[in-house]
C-alpha cells in the first residue's frame, strides 16, 4: 500500500500496523501531487489517502490517480464526517471512507477488502450517504413509455386540441407523416381513436398547459 498523509505520527502508525499485520507498505507522501508520482512508482495494491493535506487537498489526489490509474482502489481514511465529505471523495472515485478514530484493526480489514475490489464505508460514511440518497427527488417515471419522441410530441398537441391539420404546420411535418404518427399513437396506447388518445394523455398531465379552444383548426 501507499499512504498519504501530511501527518508523518499517522504514517508512522499505520505503516508499523500494516507490517505487523503482514501487509507490505511501498511508499508514503505527504501531499497529494507527490502521492501521483510514488504510486505510479510503487505501483501498490491499494492507497490511503487524507482529504486534508497541506500542498494539495486529498480530492485533487483522488481524481489524478482515478484517472491513471483507474483500477487502483483508493481509500479516504479522514479525521472529519461531513457528509459532504464522503460524497466528494465517493464522486472522485474513492473506493472508500473509513474515519480516523475506527480501530487500527477495522482500518486494515478494510484496505484489505478494498484491495479485494470491494467498496468500503463505516458506519458514519454509511450513514452520510443513506442521507443524501433519501434526500434526493424520487425520479417521476414519464407516461406512455413506448412512445418515440416525436410521437410524444403529436401526441401533446393532439391533447391541446390541435387538428392534425395544424399539428403538420407547427411541427413542419407532410400531414401524410403525422396522420401515420397518430396512427402508431392511438395503436401503442391500446385506444379506440384520437379523441380517446386525446383524453388519455390530458390524464397523464399532456396538453394541459395550453387548454384548447373550441373551433380551433
Amino acid at each position: 500500500m501507499v499512504i498519504v498523509d501530511d501527518h508523518e505520527v499517522f504514517r508512522n502508525g499505520l505503516r508499523d500496523y500494516a507490517e505487523v499485520a503482514g501487509m507490505q507498505v511501498v511508499g508514503e507522501a505527504s501531499n497529494a501531487v507527490e502521492a501521483v508520482d510514488i504510486v505510479l512508482a510503487c505501483e501498490p495494491d491499494v492507497v490511503v489517502m487524507d482529504m486534508e493535506m497541506a500542498g494539495g487537498d486529498g480530492l485533487a489526489g483522488i481524481r489524478a490517480l482515478a484517472s491513471e490509474r483507474p483500477d487502483l482502489p483508493v481509500v479516504v481514511v479522514s479525521g472529519y464526517d461531513e457528509g459532504s465529505r464522503v460524497s466528494d471523495a465517493l464522486r472522485a472515485g474513492a473506493a472508500g471512507f473509513v474515519l480516523k478514530t475506527c480501530s487500527a484493526p477495522a482500518l486494515l480489514a478494510a484496505l484489505g477488502a478494498a484491495a479485494r475490489g470491494l467498496t468500503v464505508l463505516d458506519q458514519t460514511a454509511r450513514r452520510h450517504l443513506f442521507s443524501v440518497l433519501e434526500a434526493a427527488p424520487t425520479p417521476v417515471a414519464s407516461p406512455f413509455p413506448s412512445l418515440s419522441g416525436r410521437e410524444r410530441q403529436v401526441l401533446t398537441l393532439l391533447a391541446q386540441g390541435r387538428e392534425p391539420s395544424r399539428i403538420a404546420r407547427e411541427l413542419v411535418l407532410d400531414p401524410h407523416t403525422v396522420h401515420n404518427y397518430l396512427s402508431s399513437v392511438v395503436r401503442k396506447l391500446g385506444v379506440g381513436g384520437r379523441e380517446e388518445a386525446a383524453s388519455l394523455a390530458r390524464s397523464h398531465g399532456l396538453g394541459t398547459g395550453f387548454p384548447s379552444r373550441p373551433g380551433d383548426p
